[in-house]
């Protein structure tokens, strides 16, 4: 912590014993006029050795949820004399043991930081609930970045022209913008859940609360394994809605590659089969049903005609990165 003191005037300190002043630093006077001592004696070089520095964590009791960065929950506070409300969400450094004035043992939480959205403080039922639409976007087959580009896609939608002139993470996924049933949308993540892909879900949504960098390139969307596999070349709605469609050719790869492993298919449909454009062989321009592919020079392109044509769809979309499972997007 550090500290500023500004005087207008003059300050005086009078001390009745010694006087002592040490720092692991510098200790800098810088005087406009001049610097009088006065002393009987002087000394210099062969200072007095310092105490053991000694800085006592301030305990703050507070009510709340609290989960570590994660996203483990650790545990919960509700006591009428403490600050806050047991709505509230922590992020923390884990749980530790401590010794009131009593001498009985309590639990603390270590660096606590109460999770706001909007400069509001985000309710318990809602982060749990974002964390479950986070679970389920990032699908059976997701992982953990999977989960945290989610998160930060839907952030970056949210501070964008993508908003659906929604002001939050919750209103925005109850929208058209996400896929999961209306049935699905309110449904939670309970704390008596840590598995794996559930801390996945709630460390990507701390990870937006507490401000951290976005890993996604300025995404705005996803897509999982339905992208690949409609019958037509370009029947999917992303090439309807898009003047073309780009996927650069690292991230096609990494998709077919996923793909073809029975296992992960199986996970969302075992009798899916992907479409033969995505292909990691190369092909330059050629004619489908309408519109047109390539793929050369390290990107995939599909455009429908009617869409290349038609005045209100002016924008293009371009892959980001495939994290196990899902292909996300930003515009151009």
């Amino acid at each position: 912590m550090s500290r500023i003191r500004i005087v207008e005037g003059t300050t005086t300190i009078y001390t009745k014993g010694n006087h002592y002043m040490y720092s692991e630093g510098n200790i800098t006077f810088n005087a406009q006029g001049f610097i009088n001592e006065t002393a009987e004696s002087y000394s210099y070089g062969d200072p007095i050795e310092a105490p053991p520095l000694r800085l006592d964590d301030r305990i703050v009791y507070v009510n709340g949820h609290f989960y570590n960065k994660d996203g483990a929950f650790e545990g919960k506070i509700d006591e009428p004399d403490f600050e806050g409300s047991v709505d509230d969400v922590y992020v923390c450094d884990g749980k530790s043991t401590q010794k009131n004035k009593n001498g009985d043992d309590f639990v603390t939480y270590n660096n606590t930081k109460i999770l706001k959205e909007n400069n509001i403080n985000i309710t318990h039922d809602k982060f749990i609930n974002n964390s479950y639409l986070i679970w389920h976007e990032a699908s059976l087959t997701g992982n953990k970045d999977t989960a945290l580009w989610i998160a930060h896609t839907v952030n970056n939608a949210l501070n964008s022209k993508y908003k659906r002139g929604k002001n939050t993470f919750n209103e925005l996924f109850k929208t058209g913008y996400s896929s999961v049933k209306e049935s699905d949308k309110i449904k939670t993540i309970p704390v008596t859940s840590n598995a794996e892909n559930h801390c996945f879900a709630r460390s990507a949504m701390i990870s937006v609360l507490s401000g951290q960098n976005d890993p996604t390139s300025d995404s705005y969307f996803w897509d999982g394994l339905d992208f690949f596999t409609r019958s037509g070349e370009l029947d999917h709605p992303k090439f309807k809605q898009y003047k073309s469609v780009t996927i650069i050719k690292k991230h096609l790869d990494l998709a077919i590659d996923f793909w073809n492993v029975d296992s992960n298919k199986a996970k969302v449909n075992r009798n899916a089969i992907i479409n033969s454009i995505f292909s990691k062989e190369e092909y330059r321009l050629k004619n489908v049903a309408d519109g047109s592919i390539l793929n050369e020079n390290g990107v995939f392109s599909g455009a429908r005609t009617n869409s290349q044509n038609n005045s209100v769809v002016h924008e293009s979309l371009k892959s980001t990165g495939f994290k196990s499972g899902t292909m996300f997007w930003t515009t151009f």
